[in-house]
């Protein structure tokens, strides 16, 4: 599968992928609406 139509990747993240270096994702669904409590 390629997802690489739904993804909007800045110039800073196509450099650090490229140059193997390590990235961090947030889902912004959780940062939206919180955690719900366990």
């Amino acid at each position: 599968m390629d997802v690489a139509g739904y993804l909007d990747l800045s110039s800073d993240v196509e450099t650090a992928l490229n140059n193997g270096k390590p990235l961090v994702a947030l889902e912004s669904t959780i940062i939206s609406h919180g955690l719900p409590y366990p």
